[in-house]
């Protein structure tokens, strides 16, 4: 007996005002707005008309779900929020653009873009011990808000 394999497609949420202003967003829940709403449904009709999807898996963050429902409605599947893909914790750089985090921290900021699995966020998390804590893990490539 041969079996389908599973094929996993990732999709990020839809457009927020701080992706257009390149701010940590984290945990904050900050909302889709009218393009991201837009990204949203145009992804659930073209996953609709792919056909095939099962189960979506979202953040439990508002903008994640609010990409998420869509899709799970248009492909007839169910939708279920899981803790463990949510963001990691910027901390006190949340809300910060990147030049706002490096004027902030000069001493962390450049050695966390180095080295973002093992450079301390302050008051935030480490994106290692995150990862192992059922959390992201590093992203790859150069790590951004």
């Amino acid at each position: 007996m041969t079996t389908k394999p599973t094929k996993i497609i990732l999709v990020r949420h839809g457009q927020t005002e701080w992706n257009c202003v390149e701010r940590f967003r984290g945990r904050a829940d900050v909302p889709l707005n009218a393009t991201g709403r837009r990204q949203a449904e145009a992804v659930a009709r073209r996953l609709a008309r792919l056909g095939g999807v099962a189960m979506v898996y979202s953040s439990p963050l508002g903008r994640c779900l609010n990409t998420a429902v869509p899709i799970a409605a248009a492909a007839g599947a169910e939708m279920q929020p899981l803790a463990g893909i949510i963001d990691i914790d910027y901390g006190e750089w949340q809300g910060l653009t990147p030049a706002e985090a490096e004027e902030r921290y000069p001493d962390i900021f450049p050695a966390w873009l180095e080295a973002p699995d093992v450079v301390p966020i302050p008051g935030g998390r480490v994106i290692a011990r995150s990862a192992g804590e059922g959390g992201v893990g590093a992203r790859g490539g150069r790590p951004g808000p």
